[in-house]
C-alpha cells in the first residue's frame, strides 16, 4: 500500500444525495462559507453505524488487522486497514449514512510509477465522535468528480518508494448508505477514528499526538463484521490461519519498562513522518498474537525487514517482549518461521527507555539462539534504540 495521510483543505461544498445521485445545492466561498453555518453534528448513538459493505464480499481477497506491521514500508503498527480486491474497477459504496468532509488527490512520480499515476482519499464523518476515510481509490464516483472542487493545500513529500504531490479540498457532502462514492482497483484503504477512544503510547509526540484509531470493522453490524472476519488474512502468509485475540489487532503495543512496543533512532527528535526506516516495533504478531512475535525493523543495520518468530513465555529465546525487562540479560530472537529469511537478533533492555540490539545473518539452522546463552555477546554492529 502506498502512503496514506490525512490533510486539511479549504473550499466548502454543500451537496445532497438523492436516489439518482449527487445534487449540488450550494457552493460557499473558499474563505469559510460566506455566512453559511454548518449544522451541529449529532453525538454518536449506539452501534452499529454501518450496514453496507463498501465493496462486494465476493470481490474481497483479504482484509488485514489494525496495528499490522511490515517493515520497512509500514514499520509501525498501521492505524488503518484495507480491502484487498480481486481486480480493478470495483464500485466503492458508503457503508452507512455519512457526510464527506474532505477529499485528497495524490499524484505519484518516481519509484517505478507510470507517469500521471494518481489516486484519491475520501474523508467522512459518521457522527460527532466517529470519523473515517477511504484511501487509494482509483477514481471518484461521477457525482463527486463532477463537482467544481478546488484542489488546494498542495504539498510534495517523499517516501522510500515514491514522491507524492498531495492536494486537498474541504467539502460537505451528505451520502446515503449504499451510494457509490468511488471506484477501487485491487486495494482500497480504510481507517476509522473514535474520539471516545485514546490509544496508549509511551511517547505519543513521536506519532504526531494522541491516536483515536479503532478497528476498522467495529462500526459494522454483527452479520457484516462476521463476513469481514472470514476474509482476515496476512497476504505475506496466505496459508496461515489467523487465530487469537484481539482478533482485529490493536494499536496499543507499548508496555513501559519492557522491550515491547515502538522504538526509534536516538537521532530522531521530531515526529515520525512518512519515512519509517529509523524506527522499529517489537510486538505480538497481530494475526497470531498468542503464538508468534513480530520484529518490524526499519533500520538497515537491523535488517530493514519484518521477521516473525515463535512466541515463548519462559527462557531467553523468543521470550514475549513484555517479559524482557532491565534484568541485565541478553535475549535472542530467531530463527524465523518459514517464509522469512534466516536471521536472528540479540536484544537487551539497558534502561526503561533504551534497548540494545544486534542483527545476525546466518545460514539456515545456524542461529545463535540455538547456542548456550552464556555465549551471547554484542559485537561492533550493535545499535541502541530509544523510546
Amino acid at each position: 500500500m502506498r502512503e496514506s495521510a490525512k490533510s486539511n483543505a479549504l473550499p466548502n461544498i454543500r451537496v445532497a444525495v438523492s436516489a439518482v445521485g449527487f445534487v449540488l445545492i450550494g457552493l460557499a466561498g473558499a474563505c469559510g462559507g460566506d455566512g453559511v453555518t454548518a449544522p451541529e453534528v449529532e453525538a454518536c448513538g449506539p452501534a452499529p453505524y454501518f450496514t453496507v459493505l463498501p465493496v462486494p464480499a465476493a470481490r474481497i481477497v483479504a482484509v488485514p488487522v489494525v496495528g499490522g506491521v511490515d517493515a520497512p514500508g509500514h514499520t509501525l503498527p498501521t492505524d488503518h486497514g484495507a480491502f484487498f480486491l480481486d481486480g480493478p474497477d470495483i464500485p466503492v459504496k458508503a457503508p452507512g449514512d455519512i457526510t464527506i468532509t474532505a477529499l485528497r488527490r495524490n499524484r505519484y512520480s518516481g519509484g517505478g510509477e507510470p507517469p500521471g499515476t494518481e489516486d484519491y482519499a475520501i474523508y467522512f464523518q459518521v457522527c460527532r465522535e466517529l470519523t473515517g476515510w477511504f484511501g487509494h481509490v482509483a477514481a471518484l464516483a461521477p457525482g463527486l468528480a463532477a463537482q467544481a472542487i478546488e484542489w488546494d493545500e498542495c504539498r510534495t513529500y517523499s517516501t522510500p518508494f515514491t514522491t507524492i504531490e498531495a492536494c486537498s479540498a474541504n467539502v460537505d457532502i451528505d451520502v446515503r448508505a449504499g451510494a457509490e462514492v468511488a471506484t477501487g482497483s485491487f486495494v482500497v484503504d480504510i481507517g476509522m477514528e473514535d474520539t471516545r477512544v485514546t490509544n496508549f503510547y509511551i511517547s505519543p509526540q513521536r506519532l504526531g499526538g494522541p491516536s483515536h484509531a479503532i478497528c476498522m470493522w467495529a462500526p459494522w453490524d454483527d452479520a457484516n463484521r462476521a463476513v469481514l472476519f472470514t476474509k482476515l488474512r496476512d497476504l505475506r502468509r496466505p496459508d496461515v490461519t489467523p487465530t487469537g485475540e484481539p482478533r482485529c489487532g490493536t494499536m496499543e503495543v507499548d508496555v513501559p519498562s519492557t522491550a515491547k512496543g515502538v522504538w526509534v533512532d536516538p537521532a530522531m527528535t521530531g515526529p515520525i513522518q512518512a519515512d519509517e526506516t529509523d524506527v522499529m516495533a517489537l510486538v505480538d504478531y497481530p494475526y497470531r498474537p498468542q503464538m508468534e512475535l513480530a520484529l518490524s525493523l526499519g533500520p538497515e543495520s537491523l535488517g530493514a525487514r519484518l521477521a516473525v518468530v515463535e512466541r515463548r513465555t519462559s527462557g531467553r529465546v523468543n521470550r514475549a517482549f513484555e517479559d524482557v525487562t532491565q534484568d541485565g540479560l541478553i535475549y535472542c530472537y530467531g530463527p524465523t518461521v518459514p517464509g522469512f529469511a534466516p536471521s536472528s537478533w540479540l536484544v537487551q533492555l539497558t534502561s526503561a527507555t533504551a534497548l540494545r540490539l544486534e542483527h545476525i545473518d546466518h545460514a539456515a539452522g545456524a542461529s545463535p539462539c540455538n547456542a548456550d546463552p552464556a555465549t551471547w555477546s554484542f559485537g561492533p554492529a550493535a545499535v541502541t534504540m530509544i523510546r
